[in-house]
């Protein structure tokens, strides 16, 4: 038999579900987002140069620049094909970004709808712990954040495989971009979360909550901005450090969105 814990969270967890199939459109602007961040990728590796006519491996300096990237598995690719990889790779921070924004949009409306909703307080009124709240909700949207996140990237695999020159999409189910996509952005996600949810007891509408997860958003920004012309190539012991640095502060900042949840003080405010 389960914990009354376990019962509460599941029970909220299934509202939070039943809510967010009744109001899809919370998922409009993260699908749009995943849609460009795998498009974009795909036009400038297959389609731009298969409309202009010229050749990926054209430019001796393009080719230097993807070779000096050390794209996994580009030692046994041809010139044109490594090219075509590490214009893939230098994209991914974008599709990171995806679950990130994601789950922002969903936490920040759920806790924030609830407010406006005034049902708030019914739940506060019961004997569901601040922490056994807060985890549901942050667990509810990281849940779909996880969704997205899987959704780009085998999106973005399997048009490789099918557009992309021999070898290209198997370069991106090597550590590096595992790592990224599969540790580094799904612990960000937690931080952003959890920043959002701790807004998101404060703020007055979710799209001010929300401005928080630039926090977040912007160091994956400018990765994606100094790896463009192959200035930053992350390791992948350097992304597995950096998920663990990343999910020690999600931990971190669940306890302070735990003590910052103040019952009293939001049934009186939003009464």
């Amino acid at each position: 038999m389960r914990s009354g814990a376990s019962r509460r969270i599941g029970a909220i967890l299934r509202k939070e579900t039943a809510e967010l199939r009744a109001a899809k459109g919370v998922l409009l602007a993260p699908f749009a987002m995943l849609l460009v961040s795998v498009a974009i990728p795909l036009f400038v590796s297959t389609v731009l140069p298969a409309w202009t006519g010229e050749r990926l491996d054209e430019a001796a300096d393009v080719v230097e620049l993807a070779r000096g990237a050390e794209v996994p598995g580009g030692a046994r690719l041809d010139d044109a094909a490594v090219v075509q990889a590490f214009l893939l790779h230098q994209f991914l921070p974008l599709l990171a970004l995806v679950p990130i924004v994601g789950g922002m949009a969903i936490v920040t409306t759920s806790i924030v709808g609830e407010k406006q909703a005034r049902t708030l307080e019914p739940l506060l009124a019961t004997p569901l712990t601040s922490g056994e709240l807060l985890a549901a909700k942050i667990g509810a949207a990281f849940g779909v954040a996880l969704a997205l996140g899987a959704l780009g990237f085998t999106t973005l695999f399997g048009a490789a495989a099918v557009a992309g020159l021999p070898g290209v999409a198997g370069t991106l189910v090597s550590p590096r971009p595992l790592a990224l996509v599969g540790l580094v952005a799904p612990a960000a996600t937690l931080v952003a979360l959890t920043l959002g949810a701790i807004v998101s007891t404060r703020a007055k509408d979710a799209r001010s909550a929300q401005q928080v997860g630039v926090i977040v958003v912007l160091p994956f920004v400018l990765v994606f901005l100094a790896g463009l012309d192959g200035a930053v190539a992350l390791t992948t012991p350097a992304l597995a450090g950096a998920a663990a640095g990343l999910i020690a502060a999600a931990a971190g900042l669940g306890a302070v969105a735990v003590a910052l949840f103040d019952r009293e003080r939001i049934l009186t405010d939003w009464t």
